[in-house]
């Protein structure tokens, strides 16, 4: 598949060439290369070395600059809460223009900012598949200086690694519903909502399939009104033998369910009332 790597910039634009030659030697199709920077005067020098590194060094590979837009207009730097919003914002576009042209995304999280990095993740969380990638670049070479190497060579002592992206839903309705969606602060809360509505429809299921009718009954004094083991007899004209074993039935099922989606070992009378408290709080 053809990919784009998509890059944030700081001073040394190395990291990018070092970045793109290694992802080529390793046989990925980047046919793309897409830059995010700051318009500090401090990076003007690593955007002209690298419009002439790719001017010479790769003719086929289209390379883009793009200057981070916020509501004024292009920021200087990631400086404030606005800046990194600005930023998440052309990140997150970045990511979904590509993968709307039908290519992969490889993201550089080596250049810039830390912030730059952090919120980068944050677009790759909501907007990945199997098919895209991060990255970071671990190097000991000093890359400031006057002298700065736009390809490494054999004894440069780098490596990178990949990072690893743990996507919010692979859920076909939580891609499509991203997949309309500009505006990144949208789509984080149509992901929170769908999650929410998911948690929900988990609870009720369980609760509606999973236990019988006289299992609710008990269940139900349980989370709405805290009774003992003694009182929900009481109130069910049952004995305390039944109600305990009844119990025991509910934990049991309430465990394999837990488990099955948290992956959480165990089960307990506080955590049942807990997990199912919001279904008669009106919450749910």
């Amino acid at each position: 598949m053809n990919a784009t790597l998509i890059a944030t910039l700081g001073t040394e634009p190395q990291g990018v060439t070092w970045m793109l030659d290694w992802l080529l030697a390793r046989g990925f199709a980047i046919g793309e290369v897409l830059v995010l920077h700051t318009t500090a005067s401090v990076i003007e020098p690593a955007l002209n070395i690298l419009q002439n590194e790719f001017a010479g060094s790769y003719p086929g590979i289209r390379y883009r600059a793009e200057a981070v837009q916020g509501d004024d207009g292009p920021i200087q730097d990631i400086a404030s809460e606005k800046d990194t919003w600005a930023f998440l914002r052309a990140v997150y576009r970045a990511i979904r223009q590509t993968k709307r042209a039908g290519r992969a995304v490889h993201l550089s999280l080596t250049g810039g900012r830390k912030t730059m990095a952090v919120y980068a993740m944050v677009a790759a969380q909501l907007l990945f598949d199997e098919n895209d990638r991060a990255w970071h670049m671990i190097s000991e070479v000093h890359w400031s200086g006057a002298v700065r190497r736009m390809h490494a060579t054999p004894l440069d002592r780098f490596q990178v690694v990949s990072v690893p992206v743990v996507r919010w839903s692979d859920a076909a309705v939580v891609q499509v519903l991203l997949a309309e969606v500009d505006d990144p602060w949208e789509a984080l809360r149509r992901q929170q909502e769908f999650t929410l509505q998911e948690v929900i429809r988990r609870r009720r299921e369980f609760w509606d399939h999973h236990l019988t009718p006289a299992l609710r009954e008990v269940a139900e004094l349980l989370v709405r009104e805290g009774l003992d083991n003694a009182e929900i007899a009481r109130r069910l004209h049952k004995s305390e033998h039944t109600i305990a074993n009844q119990l025991t039935r509910i934990y049991r099922a309430f465990e394999e369910w837990r488990g099955a989606h948290t992956g959480k070992a165990g089960a307990s009378r506080a955590a049942f009332i807990a997990e199912f408290s919001s279904l008669f709080s009106g919450r749910e």
